[in-house]
């Protein structure tokens, strides 16, 4: 863990306990009173707000860096505003709110269980080609997560000898390469034959990174290889879809998630996993 890490994680454990010695003090005083199920909405709140402040520091910005604030600080306002909600209006809204956040659990519950199958369901099958699924590259720097993509086909490559890996990923902001070269050079530099490694450089999403590497695998081996494809464990399940939208038969080989940005990829691909479903892709 970097230094700056352990800095952030500090300080979000010093503001939560000043939130909590600034409650206690209010309580004795007679300003305020809590139930533990409010203490409870407080502390839960608070916990996934910072989480997003932490994490936008920490991550490149995107939907999954918000989410945890967002469904953190209604909490921390109903924390405050419970005891007044019995009447009218306000009762609704407590309602409401509470069936929002069920709706939320059962959603959170389901695509959990659905990504949890589809990144155990390639376990000891056999494939000619390996996708590897591109992420953000800094610089000219593979990240955490597309480093333990990598890992995760190098070790397949080891595992099995007669198989290819293409690395798929063009050139985004911020990268001075494409992902597709960084993640070929990493490769490289960790002992896999210059011969088994294709690069793929121009995919920018998912579709393309099939698309783009079957066309090369097609190429490389005819069309009845059998494909298996690396990307964090979270992502296999939509992943797949996405292959199988586009006729591919593929496998997916699932890579450890980082620890700190888990909950935001969680909540992120439960929003991906509902919108693929309403657009009837799932």
């Amino acid at each position: 863990m970097t230094k700056f890490r352990l800095f952030m994680l500090l300080f979000a454990a010093a503001c939560l306990a000043a939130v909590l010695v600034g409650v206690h003090l209010l309580e004795r005083r007679g300003r305020l009173h809590m139930t533990l199920l409010q203490k409870a909405l407080l502390v839960l709140g608070l916990l996934l707000t910072l989480d997003t402040v932490i994490v936008s520091f920490l991550s490149n910005f995107n939907l999954g860096v918000i989410l945890p604030a967002f469904f953190g600080l209604p909490l921390v306002a109903l924390a405050f505003l419970l005891p007044h909600m019995q009447h009218g209006f306000l009762l609704f809204l407590k309602w409401f709110t509470a069936a929002c956040y069920g709706v939320a659990i059962v959603i959170f519950l389901v695509c959990g269980t659905l990504m949890t199958v589809a990144a155990h369901e390639g376990d000891r099958r056999e494939a000619d080609a390996v996708i590897v699924l591109g992420a953000a590259v800094h610089g000219d720097r593979v990240t955490w997560v597309l480093s333990n993509r990598l890992d995760a086909a190098i070790a397949y490559l080891d595992a099995h000898p007669d198989a290819i890996a293409v690395v798929s990923g063009g050139q985004g902001a911020g990268e001075t390469v494409t992902e597709g070269s960084a993640m070929k050079k990493y490769m490289l530099e960790h002992g896999v034959a210059g011969e088994r490694v294709i690069a793929e450089e121009r995919a920018t999403n998912t579709s393309e990174n099939f698309a783009y590497s079957m066309a090369l695998i097609d190429e490389a081996l005819g069309a009845d290889a059998r494909i298996a494809f690396v990307t964090t464990g979270f992502h296999v399940y939509r992943a797949g879809a996405v292959a199988a939208a586009q006729g591919i038969e593929a496998f997916g080989i699932p890579a450890e998630d980082v620890w700190y940005i888990a909950l935001n990829n969680f909540l992120r691909e439960c929003v991906g996993i509902c919108v693929y479903a309403l657009r009837g892709t799932i």
